[in-house]
């Protein structure tokens, strides 16, 4: 969970004005995230921050004559709650903001937190440095972002903290979570005492505004997909990973104006996906049962639509005289036949990713700005054309897709496919992408591979799609998503080509690329 390349070895304290200068620039906050290292807390992983608090008896052989069936432990050596402990209960409920914005160490006390119920969870926990020889006197007043993690403690487990370890308060992993905790009275009274949030510097509680001393922002994980992956909650955890809205993390999405078409109802926009596939790593199947190495039959069947398909789908558009987009992987580009057959259909040249035995999930940030960039460079250079249309591999995805595909030129993004209407993407740092919805039920490989229709039901029900979209109120788009390795074939080609040329007499019915939808409505 630590992000590549980021050193977070930076403890430069910035002036404490409300400008929070550096350098003389003022600091843009968050533009340099440093993700923490997110784990399940053990006695091993802890033994710095804290005593870690499980079913075994810490010190045992406290002779108490009373009790003849108990093994008894005695006090935790370091631990102390100074004059008066205070014992309180608290519920952590769940929070979007996954920013570390204070840290706060104690030096008189030790601090104990023990999880109740059923659920986990979070604490970013960093070691103390006020005794650290090697640090100036500065360095020891802040936290050390090297030896800072976000540690998930189960239910039924807790932490003492020790004197001088670097805390904030607990963090729900999804449900709410219930929390034992040891204090002491004079740092519940001076917590209690502020009139609002601010760092502060009495009562053993020194709390810290990150912000005004690093010129970065310490982030943990989203914890919901780790709780529920290592079976640390009882049930399913809501995971709303695609953003508050569905769309990516921080998307709006925002309707189209009505009125777009220009009389048009329904816009067809043929997807022709141009793919290859890592060999030896499997892919789509005409044979699933062959599964030998080397296998011959379903990567020839794959191979077949770029050497006959493709071609065979761009003479069909060119004598229905219908527009259409390729969305192409950029090593399907790098084959001499497949670039001459592209740059020869008169199609729009869209993007696919790389390959499509790899996608986007599981990429950090950089990763997938830089899975863009080599995308569109190399069909660039292997087609003469940047292009302006996306579709993620597999739909293999991550919640910053959208806002990177608007960021990198995209202006027509095929991702979703929750709509007949088109509709824009903003991010909230001000780039916007046109979503235009990627049909499912008009997909070669959900009608033919999974419904397992014959060319002439694949094709009439792509017909009788569009037909009813034509009868409804409102302006619609179909993209019917293709592959040369299916929809390319002779018989799918010679049905395609007959339900199509019907379509193109239905009033109210265009054909058209997907950037000429994009200017239609951008205009």
């Amino acid at each position: 969970f630590v992000a590549p390349g980021k050193s977070t070895s930076c403890r430069r304290e910035l002036p404490h004005d409300g400008a929070m200068a550096m350098n003389g620039l003022k600091r843009k906050i968050g533009e340099d995230i440093r993700q923490l290292e997110l784990v399940v807390a053990t006695r091993e992983n802890t033994a710095k921050v804290g005593y870690f608090v499980d079913d075994t008896v810490v010190n045992p052989g406290l002779g108490i004559p009373f009790y003849k069936t108990v093994l008894e432990g005695a006090n935790y050596e370091h631990a102390t709650w100074k004059d008066q402990a205070c014992v309180r209960t608290s519920q952590i409920h769940w929070r979007d903001d996954r920013n570390v914005t204070w840290l706060e160490r104690h030096m008189e006390m030790t601090q104990g937190f023990i999880i109740l119920g059923k659920n986990p969870g979070l604490f970013v926990l960093g070691e103390a440095t006020h005794d650290r020889e090697e640090l100036d006197e500065r360095s020891r007043k802040l936290p050390d972002p090297k030896t800072t993690k976000a540690y998930i403690i189960p239910a039924g487990f807790g932490l003492i903290l020790k004197k001088g370890t670097w805390h904030d308060f607990p963090v729900s992993c999804g449900p709410p979570v219930s929390a034992f905790i040891l204090n002491t009275e004079e740092v519940v009274a001076a917590l209690a005492s502020m009139p609002k949030a601010s760092p502060m510097d009495h009562g053993d509680c020194f709390k810290l505004r990150l912000s005004e001393h690093w010129d970065f922002t310490l982030r943990f994980p989203d914890p919901r997909p780790f709780v529920q992956k290592h079976g640390l909650v009882p049930g399913p955890v809501c995971q709303p990973l695609m953003g508050a809205e569905g769309y990516g993390l921080g998307m709006k999405r925002e309707e189209v104006t009505a009125g777009w078409g220009g009389g048009t109802k329904v816009f067809v926009v043929p997807i022709v996906n141009v793919e290859v596939f890592t060999p030896g790593c499997g892919g789509p199947s005409i044979q699933p049962h062959l599964q030998s190495l080397p296998e011959l039959a379903n990567k020839g069947w794959r191979d077949y639509g770029n050497r006959r398909g493709l071609q065979r789908l761009s003479q069909m558009f060119k004598e229905l005289q219908v527009p259409a987009t390729a969305v192409i992987n950029s090593e399907a580009a790098k084959l001499d036949f497949v670039a001459k057959a592209l740059k020869e259909s008169g199609w729009e040249l869209g993007a696919h990713g790389i390959n499509n035995s790899s996608g986007a999930a599981k990429m950090s940030r950089s990763e997938e700005e830089e899975y863009f960039k080599t995308t569109l460079d190399d069909l660039e250079k292997s087609l003469g054309v940047r292009p302006k249309t996306w579709l993620t591999p597999g739909f293999s995805v991550t919640e910053r897709t959208p806002e990177i595909a608007a960021a990198a030129g995209i202006e027509s993004f095929l991702d979703f496919v929750d709509d007949d209407m088109p509709y824009h993407l903003k991010h909230e740092g001000g780039n916007k992408t046109l979503c235009l919805p990627y049909c499912m039920e008009t997909n070669d490989f959900s009608l033919v591979l999974t419904k397992m229709h014959d060319p002439r039901q694949y094709a009439q029900a792509i017909e009788d799609h569009v037909r009813q979209l034509a009868k409804e109120d409102g302006e619609k788009v179909v993209c019917l998503g293709m592959h040369t390795f299916v929809a390319g074939t002779p018989a799918r080609v010679l049905a395609l080509s007959e339900a199509l040329g019907r379509l193109k007499a239905v009033p109210g019915v265009r054909f058209a690329s997907a950037a000429q939808v994009q200017q239609a409505i951008c205009k």
